[in-house]
């Protein structure tokens, strides 16, 4: 769904990126970063968790969810725990589909959302405009977004993600960013084990570092 189905970590508002996209996800739907511009369908959604290693080295666990609300309306919530630190962070997000999905054709959307930090760590506001394109082989994803911590700056953020159709698995390609900050390269799969119930991870490489998530969706 939800969350750009994402995301720098939620515990650093400097490196919030598309934030939970968590959800198509997500936030992003995962196991993408980059978030795609469809929302689910009024009573329909997900609940997704995965645990991560971003080039920080945190040792993060997120939960996200996201429940199409109105057509076209999706609202979501995530919570990440940095065991590291430790430190807590929550996210709230609407998401919205700003133009209808066409099989062959593109489509627009927006997430706008509000993320706290303990610890001191304050809050963040995050916004993402989003453009699918469905093609033949898989679809093309571009976002174009930023972030602003209270009493900090406001920081772009982009990506763009392509995803391939393989039979049962579903990989991706993307690439995402943030102003100020060295982009992520990332690949990913996906599988649907049983109805509904989906197994994934990503493998990728950010400022000289490797990073790579293990997660597990269920939609409804």
């Amino acid at each position: 769904m939800s969350a750009p189905r994402h995301v720098a970590h939620l515990a650093r508002p400097v490196a919030l990126v598309c934030l939970m996209a968590l959800a198509s996800t997500s936030w992003a739907g995962r196991p993408l970063t980059v978030d795609d511009a469809n929302v689910a369908e009024v009573g329909g959604g997900q609940l997704e968790s995965w645990y991560s290693r971003p080039a920080s080295r945190d040792k993060l666990w997120t939960t996200a969810f996201g429940v199409g609300v109105l057509d076209g309306l999706e609202l979501g919530g995530a919570v990440e725990r940095d065991f590291s630190g430790p430190a807590t962070a929550t996210a709230l997000q609407a998401k919205l589909r700003l133009t209808p999905s066409r099989e062959g054709g593109c489509n627009i959307g927006a997430v706008v959302g509000r993320a706290h930090f303990n610890r001191g760590g304050g809050q963040a506001t995050y916004v993402n405009g989003l453009f699918t394109c469905n093609i033949e082989g898989g679809p093309l994803h571009v976002n174009l977004g930023a972030n602003r911590a209270d009493g900090g700056p406001t920081l772009k953020t982009w990506g763009a993600a392509k995803e391939f159709e393989l039979g049962d698995v579903t990989a991706h390609v993307e690439l995402f960013g943030q102003q100020h900050a060295k982009p992520t390269l990332q690949f990913g799969l996906r599988r649907e084990v049983v109805k509904n119930v989906q197994v994934d991870g990503t493998l990728g490489r950010s400022d000289g570092k490797a990073v790579f998530s293990v997660g597990v969706r269920v939609g409804w």
